[in-house]
């Protein structure tokens, strides 16, 4: 299966006003990140940081779509305020478009995020980064 690749231009002007949720997580001794970005559509894309754009990844099923957005509305993503990186950090974000309205992020020795918000990253993020074939 190949990737096709799709411009900030085109998803700026194509999902103007859609929500979209970014998983990622890194940093460390190399300073890399990995970032999978779920629209509200159901379709995920990967972050390529040394090309600066989105692939897309993956359509993800509806069944795992709509739960996942149950739990980001019971959650209140858009209303949590964490702004505690560390050297290795997790993070959501919360986007319109291409535009951040909420960026939550975790990873300094001194904070302890709520442990809800942690699973919920981590199995997310597992699930986007699944490549079904």
């Amino acid at each position: 299966m190949l990737a096709s690749c799709v411009s900030s231009e085109n998803l700026t002007t194509e999902n103007n006003n859609e929500k979209r949720y970014a998983f990622g997580k890194g940093g460390g001794f190399t300073g890399d990140y990995t970032e999978y970005i779920l629209n509200e559509n159901g379709k995920v894309y990967k972050y390529d940081y040394k090309y600066d754009r989105e692939v897309y990844y993956k359509d993800l099923e509806k069944v795992d779509l709509y739960y996942f957005l149950e739990k980001i509305e019971e959650l209140g993503l858009e209303g949590i305020d964490i702004n505690s990186p560390g050297n290795m950090s997790s993070y959501i974000d919360v986007r319109i478009g291409q535009n951040s309205i909420n960026k939550i992020t975790w990873g300094g020795r001194q904070y302890y995020p709520p442990k809800e918000l942690v699973d919920f990253h981590n199995e997310v993020f597992k699930k986007l980064s699944e490549f079904d074939l």
